[in-house]
Order: structure tokens, then sequence, then C-alpha cells
């Protein structure tokens, strides 16, 4: 059965082996690679690539958690510009079939975590001045040039994208189409004044034979946010995860089945984040407790590892007593089910509750530092209770995102501690995995300290690690100057990060050299770019390493670099993977021409499924409304296969997304991608919640 598959992020060398098919609902929205990581239970092995899982990453082990998503043909996607399929392992030829690839690689975690870094729709929508350009210091005296053209106007949402797309639903059984234009209009997020979303668009597909629609219906709701007259769209989630008489009643049948009460579960966390009313805040949470104390409402590792994310997303501030209490409920809620004796197997869902707990309380909340105690303890192995790899790269990603920087790492202070902890890890834990996370929590946290360390370390490193400690100098570097943005102060360049970089350029391992590509785009360290952009011109048929080069150069706001990556996407009809990094980037680059260009390549020559998807993709995520008329024209062509349609509507949906970065962007980020489960992310069907456009 075909299903349509919208990708972020494909091993572009699995095109030409793969038949023409695509996925419903969703597609590979992270990660390179056609692996899965080992079953729960392996210990503090490395753990290499098992095999297939049935149900999830295609193959065998339903209960085992799933890997990133597998590549396929590629398309559109939500997960923002995707970057180009990462550096792989053994394969049977220079276009063949990869039949070794590495989980743990730098790729996989940038491709779930991105969508912060890049901001394209910043730049696109922003029409003028970018924030950490040139220009943004020089004042606001010169004016930008026509501030949010591009952006779509509510009246072309309203009386253009959403009836275009409700027509498109209405007129189809076509599942690829049906789901896309949910997703689409979800993502809208707005009620049209003819036809309520909850009433008229989703509640109807509920009752859908196919189980694919229903379960897209209910996290359509969760990515609209909307809550409804009378809260009718949290009550309606409440009662599908709930798995209740009235539940039942929506979906017409005798039960809810699993999948469709996770993917309510998710849609209740993304509706509590959205709203900043803390009676829904409240009631989504007393649902999720429900959920996580009732063994009967949690058989599924699905629906825990959906409720457990789901908390994280409460998105309390803390600055009401109603706030602060129900954030203390969360807290005691994870904490207690972190610390249930489970089995091995059962550990790789407990390890979303170290990152969970993270996101809800940040470096600066006075509970952090019993949870930064525990967590590096975990880490150290010293809880014989936590034996499995997924808990220690939980414990690793949290500390990154708790510890406060340090800048005397002979400071007796506690983060100076746990900082140590991380360096010790990275150097000495068993688990690769471990080790990397550890290297990027390093960065994460920044300080004088992990500053220079990075430094000594880069310098004594290669392979692997050296492209994990490449990434973290960038991410330190990206921090550091954002925040001194924020307060209106002028970056310096970092020349200590930077030159070790630069003097690193003439690795000969393309996944070693687009880490430190990639790293010197994140700290705009702008001496490097005439080295970068003749690595893009001398390497632009090797298409992974030049996407990353394009990104590399887009986030260093290299204008320099537009014809030369205009010339790449000249070229890359054959090649959409690259096509539309290089669209991506020119768009991130503020060129107002490469929508134009884009639709026509989409309109001319052969409309295979590779290049429509690509093109369709990157018109989303550039969001341009001068595509709105053109994309109409596809998604109603019957001249087209039902496929392609589908790809128009995503392109729809991705233009007037009311969201600056992709809805499941605030699941990925920081997520341990290692604990999955086949909901979560889904390698061989791609319809897992971070695979969904």
């Amino acid at each position: 059965m075909n299903k349509l598959l919208l990708v972020g992020l494909t091993c572009t060398s699995l095109l030409v082996a793969l038949p023409e098919k695509g996925y419903c609902h969703g597609g590979q929205y992270r990660g390179p690679g056609d692996v899965v990581p080992p079953n729960p239970g392996g210990g503090r092995s490395t753990g290499g690539p098992s095999g297939p899982t049935t149900g999830g990453p295609a193959g065998p082990s339903t209960p085992g958690p799933s890997g990133p998503a597998t590549p396929g043909p590629s398309g559109p996607a939500t997960g923002g510009p995707a970057g180009p399929a990462a550096a792989k392992g053994p394969t049977t030829g220079g276009r063949g079939v990869v039949l070794d690839d590495d989980l743990t690689r730098w790729e996989f975690w940038w491709e779930f975590n991105k969508d912060p870094y890049i901001r394209l729709k910043d730049a696109i929508h922003s029409g003028g001045i970018q924030t950490g350009s040139d220009d943004f210091f020089l004042g606001h005296t010169r004016k930008p040039e026509s501030s949010d053209t591009l952006k779509p106007s509510n009246e072309d949402v309203l009386n253009s994208i959403l009836p275009a797309l409700k027509k498109a639903l209405d007129s189809t059984d076509n599942r690829d189409i049906a789901s896309s234009c949910m997703v689409a209009m979800a993502k809208i997020g707005k009620d049209h004044p003819d036809f309520m979303l909850l009433d008229k668009v989703f509640a109807p597909h509920l009752t859908s034979k196919d189980q694919e629609i229903r379960e897209v219906a209910a996290l359509s709701i969760g990515i609209a946010g909307l809550t409804g007259k009378a809260g009718e769209s949290v009550n309606t989630l409440i009662d599908l995860a709930l798995d209740n008489p009235a539940g039942r009643a929506k979906t017409a049948r005798s039960d809810v089945d699993d999948r469709t009460r996770t993917f309510a579960t998710y849609g209740l966390g993304l509706i509590a984040y959205a709203n900043g009313n803390i009676d829904v805040k409240r009631t989504v949470f007393t649902a999720l407790q429900q959920i996580l104390n009732d063994e009967k409402l949690s058989k599924s590792r699905n629906i825990r590892v959906a409720a457990l994310n789901a908390v994280k997303l409460l998105n309390l501030s803390g600055q009401s007593s109603e706030e602060k209490t129900l954030l203390e409920d969360a807290i005691v809620l994870l904490k207690n089910y972190y610390l249930k004796e489970v089995g091995a197997g059962d550990q790789a869902i407990i390890a979303h509750c170290p990152t969970a707990i993270a996101k809800l309380l940040g470096r600066d909340h006075e509970k952090s530092a019993e949870f930064k105690e525990m967590f590096a303890r975990d880490l150290e192995g010293k809880n014989k209770k936590h034996t499995q790899n997924e808990i220690f790269e939980s414990c690793a990603l949290a500390l990154g995102q708790m510890v406060k920087p340090v800048d005397d790492d002979k400071s007796k202070d506690k983060d100076a501690e746990y900082c140590k902890i991380l360096l010790d890890q990275a150097k000495n834990n068993k688990d690769a995995q471990t080790k990397y996370f550890c290297w990027l929590a390093l960065g994460q946290i920044g300080g004088k300290a992990n500053h220079d360390l990075l430094v000594k370390e880069f310098d004594n490193s290669k392979g692997q690690p050296r492209s994990w400690i490449a990434m973290a100098m960038g991410i330190q570097t990206f921090h550091k100057n954002d925040l001194l943005r924020k307060e209106n102060s002028m970056p310096e360049p970092d020349r200590a990060f930077g030159e070790a970089l630069k003097n690193s350029l003439d690795e000969k391992t393309d996944q070693v050299l687009a880490a430190e590509a990639v790293a010197l785009g994140l700290m705009q360290y702008k001496d490097t770019a005439d080295a970068v952009r003749q690595l893009l011109v001398k390497n632009s048929n090797r298409e992974e390493l030049a996407g990353y080069l394009c990104i590399a150069l887009a986030l260093m706001d290299d204008k320099h670099s537009i014809e030369d990556i205009k010339a790449i996407v000249a070229k890359s009809v054959r090649r959409p993977e690259l096509l539309k990094q290089a669209a991506i980037a020119l768009g991130k680059l503020g060129d107002k021409t490469i929508a134009d260009e884009l639709l026509k390549l989409l309109t001319d020559g052969e409309k295979n499924l590779a290049k429509l998807s690509a093109i369709a993709s990157a018109l989303g995520f550039i969001g341009d409304r001068r595509t709105i008329e053109p994309l109409k024209t596809l998604l109603f062509d019957t001249q087209l296969t039902e496929l392609s349609r589908a790809f128009a509507a995503v392109a729809l949906g991705g233009v007037a997304d009311k969201e600056k970065l992709p809805w499941n962007s605030k699941i990925g980020v920081n997520l341990n991608y290692r604990a999955s489960v086949e909901t979560l992310t889904d390698k061989g069907n791609a319809t897992g919640i971070l695979d969904i456009l």
C-alpha cells in the first residue's frame, strides 16, 4: 500500500534503489540511515544496529525502540529545513544501497535539533535586516526592504488556502491527500468563518475505517492548538487518550486503538503548550497523570512515551502560584516515574524522564540542584537499578540543559563537578552515544572552562569524536552570541574555536568535514567563508557534503555564496536532496528569486516523485506567499498523481504555518532519539510523531 513519504532528510543513495512509493500522513522527519538502535536490555554495550522491527521501523520487535526514520523517496516535511543525507557506512557502490550505518553520527542529532538554529521562517518573512547580520548592528536608520512581503496575509489564509484545502479534503478518498490536507490545516490553526476545524475537518475523520486517517485526525486537533468554544478539543483528545466510552463513540468503535490513543496523547501536550490558560494546562496534566499512574491505561509502550513527552510540553513559566503548583506536581510525577523499578526493556521508556525534567526546570529553578545530582550519579553508573545505555544518554542530555556555565575548572562549585563528570564520561563511558552526548552537553553548558577544554580536545581528536566536539564548539558559540544579540551587544568572533576549525578544513572524511563546516556556520565565523565556499565548488558532486556546506554558508550569512548555490540548484534537478538544501540555503540568505525558480522546476520537465517532493518541500519551508496560487493549481490537477497533489497540500500548509518553527520541533529538540518507539520515529513506515509533516 502506498503511503505518503514527506521526508525531512533522506539518504540519497537509496533513491535509485527504492520504488516510487510514499508513506501516509507523514514521512521521514529526521535522521539519516536505514538502521535501528539495539533492542532494550542491551546493557552498557555500544550497541550496533539491530535487525528490522515489525510495526516500528520496518522490522521485528515492536517493543524495541526504533531508530530515526528510514530514507525513502524524498518529500516535504514540516521539520524545517532539512540537511542533506549524512555520511554513510559501507555501501555496495557509489550509488548503491547502504549496507551499514552508525546511529552515533552527529548528523542524527543535528537533524532532530537543527530548527532553532536555522530559523528559516525568521529569515524569509522578515524581508529586511536579519538578527545576527552585519546590518543588524547598524541601527534602525536603515529602512528594511518591504518587511513581511513574503509572509501570507490573514486574507490569503482565510480566503484562499483554507478553502482550497477543505475542498480537496472533501473531494477525495485518497489517504495521502486527506491526511496531508488535515495536517496542513492544523498547522495553519485557524477556524474559517464557514467551518470550524474540529467540527468540520478533524472530528468527522475520527470515524474513518482507516487507522492512519483516525490517528492523523486526532493529532491534527493538537497541532491546531485550538481549545474550542468550551474546551471541546481538549475533551475530545482526553476521551480518545483514555479510551473511555465517549472516546469510543467519537471513533465509532468498540475501543480506541493504541496508535490513535498515542497520537491523541501527544495532541494534549501540544494544546497545553500552545495555551496560556492554566486551567487548560491543569486539565491536560490530570489526564496525563491518570495515564501514567493507571497500568490498565498505559500497557502500551507508545502511550507511556507519549504521556511523558506530553508532560514536558506543559510550557510552564512558574510565574503564578497556580503555575508553580502545577510545575511541582509535574516534576513529582516525572521523578516518581523515573525512580520506578522496571526491567531492562522498560528503561528505554523511563529514559524520557530526565530530558522532560530538564525542559521543565532549565538551569535556574531551585529544584534543578536535586536532579543535577541525581542525573550525574546515574550517568556515572552509581544507580544499580539504572543499567541501560538509554538512561546514561538521557542523563547526559539533561545535564547539558541544567548545569550552569563555569569559568574556572578548579572551582569547588557543584556545576564544575558535573562538568568534570561529563568530561570523564566523554572519555571513558563504554557506550559511544553516551560519550558523544557528553561532549555535546559540555558545549551546551558553555563557560570559559568548557570552552578551553573543547579547544584542547578538538586538537587531540579525530574521527567521530572530532565531529561531535566541533558541533559542541559551534553550539556553545551560537548560544553565547544569541544571548549577546538579545542584549543588543555585538558578538566578537571566537578566534580560538574559529581558527581551530579553520585549520582543519583539509579534513579528508566527509562526515567530519561537514560537522566542522556547520560548526563554523553556527558561530558565524566569516573569516572561513571563502574557504567553505571553495569547498562547495570543489565538492558540488558529493551530494551529502555539498548540502551541509550550503547550510553552513547560509548559517554564516555569506551573501557572496548566493551565485554558487544558485548554480547548484540549476544542475541538481536529478539530485533532489541537494536541490532542496541549496534552495533552503538561498531562502535563509534572503534570495527573493528562489521561489520563482522552484516553481519553474516544479512545472517544467519530468515530474518524478523525488523531484516533486524535494521542490514542494523547499517551497513549504520557504513560505513565500507568491507560491499559493501555483500550489493550489497543482493540488487540483487531476493529471498529476495523487501523491504529487498531496505534496502540494503539504507545501501550502508550510507556507501558511502559524508557527515559526515546525510543530514537532518542540518534541524533537533535546530528545533522546535513541530511546525511541515506533510512534515517536519510525524507520520503515515513517509514521512516527517526528516523521509527520
